[in-house]
Order: C-alpha cells, then structure tokens, then sequence
C-alpha cells in the first residue's frame, strides 16, 4: 500500500472518529462535504489527529486533493487550521507573555542598576527612577474593555454574540489577509477597522440571516477575545536596545519600560515614535512627570520603531528645591520652568537669589540670579543652580520669660518699649520679684550685655521706659523660683508618711490631719518635732544643731493649744514612734513528726522550742527526737555569709560530693539535742525562738550515709554493735586518695563531729541513726620545678657552709 493511500485512509478515520461524518458516510460524500458546516471544535479535533500521527499540513493538502476534495473546500480548511493555530498561539501568548515581560524587566532593572555611574547615584537624574520601580511596571491591562480607536488586524479573536429573540455565539480570528469567517455568511474584511466600525458592518451582514435584528427583538455584541501579539523595535539611548514583543494594545510607556527606559544619555524630553518612516508622535515623559498628563502615550502598532535622542540640556538644581538632582530642558525653557519640575521651593528656601555656575568656553563662572529674572533666564547644558536657605535669626523678635502671665516671642514693632512688652504678656504675676529686671541685650559686634530694671519702678512711672531692640531677651525672676524648696517631714506610726510641702502659717495638727493620723500602736503622747537651728550667732556658739519639741495628743486626736497650734518651720522633721514594747506578731513553724505540725505565733518574748513543741501536740510515735534540727533564718551580716561561703567552697572543693548535703546548702542549720530539751525544759539546751525559725523533727531513720573518699559510697543500715571502721568496710573501704585524719560525721540534728588526733593515735566519732560519714580527700602535692629545686639546693649548701665555719671557730 503506498504513503498517499495510507494518508488518505488515516483522513477517513480520523474524519468519522472524530465526528465529521455519520457512520452511515459513504466516501462520495465525503468529497462532497462542505467545510463550512463543521465546528471549530470539530476542526480542532482533526489537527490534533493528525499532528499526533506524524503528518504536516502540506501532506495532508495532497492526500486530500487526491482523494477527491474540492480545492476550494480545502482552502477553506486550511484556512481555518490555521487561523485556529494562531488563536492557540494568542492564548500561549497571554499565558507566558506576562510573565516573560516580568523577566526581562527584571533583567533589565538589574543590569540598569549595574551600569550606573556612582555619581549619578549621589545625583539622581529626573525620571530615570520611573522605570527603575518594582511596583510600577507600565503592564498593559489586558482584561479592559477594547479601546474604540483600537484598530483590528491579523491574529485578533472577535467574539460575536447574537442574543434575543435568536440566540448564537460565534469566534472567530481575523486572517493574516485581514478577513473573518461567519457560517452561513462567508467571509468579511475587518483588517484596518475599529470595534465600532466593524460592529456595523458585522450587525448588516447577520441581518441578512437574523430578520429580528433590524426589527430590535435581536440584538448584536461584538468584543475583542484573543488579542495579537506585535513587534516594537527600540533603538538610540535605552539601556536595553532591540526587537520587543508586546501584546496590541501597547503603548509607547510599556516599551520603555520594557527596554528599561531611556540610559545616562537618554532624553526623556524627545522620543520619536516612527510608522512607516515617519514620525508619527513625539513623546515628553515630563508631560507625565510633571502634570500626570498621558496624551503622547501612543498606542504602538505592528513594526513601530521608538527612537530615544540624546540629551541636548542637562541641569542640575540642588539646595532648598523639593526634588534635587539633573533635569532635562528643551527648547528655551527657563529658570522658572526648572523649578517647577523641581517641584518648587522647600518651606526654609532664600527665594530672593540663586546661584547659577554656568560652563563658559575656557572655564566656569558663577552669577546671582535675581527672583525677578527667574523667568526670563534661558537655561543652558552643564548649568548648576543651588538655593540656599533662610537665616536662622529674626529680624524683629523679642522674647520675655520669667513671672509674667504670657511668657513667649512677640513682634519688635516700631516703637516697642518695655514696659509695652510686659503689657503685651498681660503683666507680671502676683510672685514677680518687683525690686528688679534683666534685658539681656545683643550688642553690634554679637557680644551681649545686662540690662538691669526695676520693675516696681517702671510700672508706676518712677524709672523711664527704656526701648527695646532686635532679639532682647527681658528676663522676670519669681520670688517663689528664687527660694529653696521648703518641704517638711513626717514618719514612723502615722497613716502616710513621707515629706509635705510647707506653707506658711502651717501647724503640727494641719500635717497630721494632711498625712492621715495616727496609726493605733502610736505613742500619741510623745509626738516629737526636730528643728534645724539655721542662725549663725547660735550655731557659733553652741553645740547644738537641732532643737527638739515634745507635745502630747489624746487618743481623739484632741491637741492641747499649745501643741495644735505650733507653728512648722521649712525642713521640720516629726517623728511618732511605736508604743513601748510593741511589736508586731512573729510566728515560727514546725513541721515533721508532730501532732499538730505548723505555724504558731510567738507569745511571749521568751518562748522556747519546748513551748512550741508543746502547742503542737507533742511528737508522734514515729518521731526521731535525736535528729531533730532548727533551721534559723534571721539575718545575718555580710561578713558571716562570705565566712560561710568561703568554707563550704573550700570543703566542697575536697569533696564534690559534699554539694549534694541540705546541711552544707541550706543556710542556719543549727544542731540542737531536743531529748536534752524536752527533759529539761528552760535548760541551756532550750533556744529562745525568734522570729521564722523552723523546727523540723525527723521520721524513724534506720541507716547511715558513707560519702567522699570510700570505694563505692553508700547507704548503710544502722548496727548499733558496728565502729566506724565498719561502716568504712561496707562502703569497701577507704580510696587512695582519703585523708583519713580529717574525717568528720555530720548527724541527724546538723551537730558535726570531727576525728580527734593525739600524736600517733586517731579517735574517731561515734555513729547514730542518720548520720552521714565523710572521708576528705588529700590535697594534691606538685612536685618542685626545676628553678624551685635549684634554690633549694643552693639554700641547704650556704646553710652547710655556715655550720661548718661555726664549728672550726
């Protein structure tokens, strides 16, 4: 079988699978089968048949004019096919071409970045940041309504809508001779035309099959779906130059902003867009700059080229403007054109005068340039203007502060006086010192001096007004201001102590109604005021400092007239003290084997730990009345808690193992023999509790603890037959490393007990319930160095030498 039959028979199949025909289609029908009537759907399927068996378009062409296919039907297939290719192409477009745009103006923006010069970094020309700027990219909107002036060409999608009283929907792509396709109509020229325009025609062509149409019950839409992709050339001064494709409705902002816009050398003022060898537009991107104002922004059209001029002017403006940096100027434009591009003035700027540096044709000059000839100065290329700013001084201020009632700056206005300025500040208040004044006055060379005034004087006319000048600065002192603070104190038993401030006149009972009375354990019949003796003669003479005041109260708070009626004095200090003997409750806990463990508050300055075991019930059967201990946690002094400190370092340093023991790491342990206590009690053994002491009475123990330098430390049971050199045993004895003359027992009450050494003989403790045994280590001895070991030597051989001559005189 040979290629051409087998190309026309995979035709066939795919025409029947694929819908084309019935199954009850004979070939001959086939060869007569009008390509109008089918779908795009249907056309749609039979591409991707044969796409997927391997054949082109130019095999299929032939197979099917051999086997019968009018050319004229086949032209229209072709036709179709490819007009559906181009609508699938539109679609990739507006899937990826978003996206390729992003990329390429994110390469550009970065190579952009990399090709600046560093000083146009620190000088920023104008505009160039517009297409530099992350969130705005100038993407052309591709889901708006169509432009009406948009005009239709090859690859663009219509979408006709016919709805009403008949109902039909039709796409269909404008061919690259500029015609669409509509069944049962044929074809239509487009090419050329706006959606209005080609509405019109589209609508008088439909009314030919859609009668309704003309009589209203029928009406016609016409939109644009797909849209066509086009090729913009950029050329002259972009960063990016080259071919770009852009989507149709493009304009001349989305291909700059594509091309990175205009480079160093690039006009932002000048940028041709050229059709058809000639220009058609002439873009100023400082019309958008400047007024918002898009009207050059022309929509791009298929081969468009925009040319990017160099820049004719350049000119930098700096100083008190409100954007600095080099703009553009075309023409001849002026001063006054610069600085509005610029934004105009800062609120600071010295609007009178600018300085222009200017580019001569050996060298630079420099001129003032008067606001009067703002609008008259032609700028030129390289020109440099700086604005400078206000002077900080005034011309006309003055300034009043101190006791008046409206202290601030006022107006110098002409013939200001003194006394007008205080006038103006609505006169000195009530504390103003009125013995005297200060202006302090700058003088011509800025140097100042004082001017003193009297102020009662100048009010009532007795001193002449004195005139005041540029920036005097008139100062009113308060009395108030000029004395020391004056405050009183009172503290101990009284509801809120604390220091007052004094008024005169003042009384011992108004401070202590004003700091809320008494407390009830104040003694109110000792209440006593200290007062500094503040005269000179009394002080040189005597010793005394202070003088003290005593004065009674009853308990209603009723004074008698003498003390209610004491006068205070600034810096007075009274002082309620407590009633004699006075304290407030204290409480101490027991806890352990007790009947009733807890806290129980100290009745009597003499209570002893008998007394609280007592209260508590005695102790249970349970209790280990030899292990009992109290734990004290009044305050001791800074110098005991280092002592302590330092010896359990010391101790824990020997033997890490001590660390672990409450008796070393809780503070005030101390061992007391409640046996003793309890069958004597008020004996030497029987403390005097204070306040937070703890007693702890301990269950029944029945083992001894082996720590330090044994073989395997251990717990033990207690053997009352057993030494201490038994208890060692069973801990496997003692290591290499023990320092046997330095054990010690710590017992179940917190007593200790050390080894006692005589001579060559060792006694060491006894052993009870609960006790814990510990074995030091030997400190580690360092062998001599060799400088050690020289000196050494050398002292025994002089000590030799010494004897030796003794012994022959």
């Amino acid at each position: 079988m040979s290629i051409v039959k087998k190309i026309y028979l995979a035709i066939i199949a795919i025409a029947l699978s694929s819908g084309l025909f019935a199954q009850s289609i004979s070939l001959h029908e086939f060869k007569n089968h009008k390509v109008d009537q089918l779908s795009d759907q249907q056309i749609a399927d039979f591409m991707e048949k044969y796409k997927s068996q391997g054949y082109t378009i130019e095999q299929v062409e032939q197979t099917s004019l051999q086997g019968g296919m009018q050319p004229a039907e086949w032209a229209k297939l072709k036709s179709r096919i490819q007009n559906l290719e181009k609508s699938e192409k539109s679609q990739d477009y507006q899937s990826i071409s978003r996206q390729e745009v992003k990329e390429e103006i994110r390469s550009v923006r970065q190579e952009t970045a990399e090709e600046k010069a560093p000083e146009e970094r620190r000088v920023p020309i104008f505009g160039s940041s517009l297409f530099n700027q992350s969130n705005l990219t100038f993407e052309p909107n591709l889901k708006l309504p169509t432009p009406e002036n948009y005009q239709l060409g090859p690859d663009d999608e219509l979408i006709i809508d016919v709805y009403g009283y008949s109902e039909n929907t039709t796409r269909t792509s404008v061919t690259p001779e500029g015609f669409i396709r509509i069944s049962g109509i044929g074809q239509i020229q487009v090419n050329g035309l706006t959606i209005n325009q080609a509405k019109k025609i589209i609508t008088g062509k439909l009314a030919s099959i859609y009668t309704t149409i003309r009589s209203g019950e029928t009406s016609v839409s016409i939109t644009l779906g797909n849209i066509r992709s086009i090729k913009v050339l950029m050329v002259g001064e972009v960063y990016r130059p080259g071919t770009y494709t852009l989507p149709s409705v493009a304009s001349v902002f989305n291909a700059l902003n594509a091309a990175g816009g205009p480079n160093r050398n690039g006009s932002f003022r000048k940028i041709q867009v050229i059709r058809n060898n000639q220009t058609i537009a002439t873009v100023d991107i400082y019309d958008f700059l400047v007024s918002g104002n898009l009207k050059s922004n022309v929509r791009l059209q298929d081969q468009d080229i925009i040319k990017v001029e160099p820049y004719q002017k350049r000119i930098e403006i700096e100083g008190e403007v409100k954007q600095t940096g080099y703009f553009e100027a075309i023409n001849d434009e002026k001063l006054s054109d610069l600085i509005n591009f610029a934004g105009g003035f800062t609120t600071n700027a010295y609007k009178d005068r600018i300085t222009v540096f200017r580019n001569t044709d050996k060298d630079k000059s420099v001129d003032d340039i008067s606001s009067n000839e703002f609008a008259s100065l032609t700028l030129q290329d390289g020109d440099v203007f700086s604005v400078g700013k206000l002077l900080d001084r005034f011309t006309n201020r003055v300034q009043i502060d101190g006791a008046v009632f409206r202290p601030g700056t006022y107006a110098l206005s002409p013939g200001l006086t003194l006394k007008g300025l205080i006038d103006k500040a609505d006169g000195p208040r009530e504390d103003a010192f009125p013995h005297r004044g200060t202006i302090i006055r700058e003088k011509d060379d800025l140097t100042t001096e004082a001017l003193a005034f009297n102020l009662a004087g100048l009010l009532n006319g007795t001193e002449q007004d004195i005139p005041l000048k540029k920036e005097d600065k008139v100062y009113i002192a308060s009395k108030i201001a000029m004395q020391e603070k004056r405050e009183v104190e009172i503290y101990g038993e009284i509801k809120n102590a604390g220091t007052y401030s004094y008024h005169d006149n003042m009384t011992l009972k108004d401070l202590i109604f004003t700091s809320g009375g008494f407390k009830d354990r104040a003694e109110i019949s000792n209440v006593e005021v200290s007062r500094l003796i503040i005269d000179a003669k009394e002080l040189k003479t005597g010793d005394k400092t202070t003088e003290q005041f005593v004065f009674p109260v009853d308990k209603d708070l009723n004074f008698d007239a003498q003390s209610a009626e004491f006068l205070l004095k600034p810096y007075d200090q009274i002082v309620i003290r407590p009633i004699s003997g006075y304290s407030e409750p204290k409480t101490v806990m027991i806890e352990g084997e007790v009947l009733y463990p807890g806290n129980y508050t100290i009745i009597s300055k003499q209570e002893k730990i008998s007394d609280i075991v007592k209260r508590a019930g005695g102790f249970s059967r349970y209790a280990y009345i030899e292990g009992a201990y109290l734990i004290r946690t009044a305050q001791t002094s800074l110098a005991d808690e280092q002592l302590q400190q330092e010896l359990f370092e010391g101790i824990a340093e020997e033997d890490p193992m001590i660390k672990s023991d409450k008796f070393f790491n809780r503070k005030g342990i101390v061992g007391i023999r409640l046996e003793k206590i309890m069958d004597k009690p008020g004996s030497k053994w029987d403390l005097t509790l204070q306040e937070g002491d703890l007693i702890h009475v301990p269950g029944t123990t029945q083992t001894v603890q082996i720590n330090g330098e044994v073989l395997m430390p251990a717990h033990v049971r207690f053997d009352r037959s057993h030494s201490f050199f038994d208890y060692i045993d069973n801990a496997g004895g003692f290591s290499n490393k023990a320092m046997k003359r330095k054990a010690f027992v710590i017992y179940a009450n917190g007593t200790a007990k050390p080894t006692k050494n005589f001579l060559f003989f060792k006694k060491y403790p006894e052993i009870s319930p609960g006790a814990k045994i510990y074995i030091p280590r030997k400190p580690e001895r360092k062998g001599l160095t060799a400088g050690e070991a020289i000196s050494l030597g050398t002292s025994a051989t002089t000590l030799a030498a010494i004897i030796i001559s003794l012994f022959r005189k």
